[in-house]
């Protein structure tokens, strides 16, 4: 008989939010940004070095105090934001600012940037815009961000601030290694979880699932593991843990094992993000993507299952009304909802993610460790998907495997 696995071990964790600060340029305009000088290590937190004058660091200072507590790789992440505008390039998007921030050694996820231009910024309107903002997303935990200021050419001001909530910090983590060195993960929870535990994605290898452990240590409760590269070339480490909305990654890390890090970011395509369907919705495109991804990696095909379709509409709609990325936003997790439609399955997962587009949704979710072992998962044979517009232009997607379902 086989055995029934409970969802919470098979679900994947949620996917990064959409970032406000626009989209991607050309790779032209990509290659004319600034070299990226990596972090020697990721960490968190860290205090915000004072830059600039005093006039400056006083702005700064009043635009932290109504956005959040003031965090180091934030703050590069947030005068890149600056220079970009200042320079006349693209604004930085999701996976841009996400290169940033671990390029920075910033561990937490979720990133949200906000810039705000003009030829005169009052002060306290200034201010007041970017804590209507900040109040526009709360993923709970403690409230992070960086603010940087500049100047154009032609005298039009430019403030940036990117932020996070940040559900745990990160003991350092060097950002270059060697094969079979042992390196430890030791993440202090700032908000209560069920379960915790770390998965690394290395080159050319599946997302592996490494030992880890949970301590209690001078009042605040450690995730801590060990593991050791067993090849050269990038890693990304991933923190995942059970939060109220369900699971999901809450720090990241990218480590290069006997490689230099790469000094620009050159956004891959995802295996199967180019599968072209004539027509179609927007779940029928999302699961032609995954089809061709698990074609590309030689996984046997998933049937469509239209009562899964169901339920990821109505958890996407859920998402989308509640303005929250979740495996539970009120409507229970992928086994309640399953299990409410009077099936059953040995085996249940779920990607959900908020994105700017189907394609970008899809190479997120590949590009996060957690999500890409749903996506490789050789068990899983059904799957139902679910894509909803936004009137802002993005997309609300929810992905549900099973195995067993009957």
């Amino acid at each position: 008989m086989l055995r029934r696995v409970k969802a919470r071990t098979a679900i994947a964790p949620l996917v990064l939010a959409t970032a406000a600060a626009g989209v991607a340029g050309s790779g032209a305009a990509r290659a004319s940004e600034p070299a990226f000088t990596w972090a020697a290590r990721t960490a968190s937190p860290r205090s915000v070095v004072a830059e600039g004058d005093a006039p400056e660091r006083d702005r700064i200072a009043e635009l932290l105090a109504r956005c959040g507590r003031g965090e180091a790789g934030l703050a590069e992440v947030a005068r890149r934001l600056v220079a970009n505008r200042v320079a006349g390039r693209p604004h930085l998007d999701l996976a841009a600012l996400t290169f940033s921030l671990r390029a920075a050694g910033e561990p937490h996820v979720w990133p949200h940037a906000w810039v705000i231009t003009g030829a005169m910024l009052e002060r306290e309107a200034t201010a007041a815009k970017l804590e209507a903002w900040g109040a526009t997303f709360r993923e709970g935990g403690e409230r992070r961000c960086g603010v940087a200021t500049g100047v154009t050419a032609d005298g039009t001001k430019v403030i940036a601030a990117v932020a996070v909530d940040a559900l745990a910090d990160l003991a350092p983590l060097p950002t270059e290694a060697h094969v079979g060195m042992w390196l430890t993960v030791d993440a202090t929870l700032v908000v209560p979880v069920s379960e915790a535990h770390v998965i690394v994605q290395g080159p050319g290898s599946d997302p592996r699932t490494v030992p880890a452990w949970t301590e209690e240590e001078d009042g605040h409760v450690h995730v801590r593991a060990r593991f050791a590269p067993d090849r050269p070339g990038p890693l990304t480490v991933q923190v995942v843990a059970d939060v109220a909305t369900g699971p999901r990654p809450i720090l990241e890390a990218r480590v290069f094992a006997d490689v230099a890090p790469s000094e620009r970011f050159d956004p891959a395509t995802a295996p199967g993000e180019d599968a072209r369907l004539a027509g179609g919705t927007g779940a029928d495109r999302l699961l032609a993507m995954v089809s061709a991804l698990r074609d590309a990696e030689r996984l046997p095909e998933l049937t469509r299952d239209r009562s899964l379709d169901a339920i990821a509409l109505a958890h996407a709609g859920a998402m989308k009304a509640a303005r929250t990325v979740g495996h539970d936003v009120g409507d229970g997790d992928p086994e309640d909802r399953v299990e409410a439609t009077g099936a059953r399955a040995r085996l249940i997962g779920e990607n959900v993610a908020h994105a700017a587009s189907i394609r970008l949704a899809h190479r997120a979710l590949y590009e996060s460790p957690s999500h890409r072992a749903n996506l490789l998962r050789g068990e899983f044979d059904r799957v139902g998907a679910a894509v909803l517009d936004d009137a802002d232009g993005s997309v609300w997607v929810a992905e549900v495997f099973a195995a067993g379902l009957r």
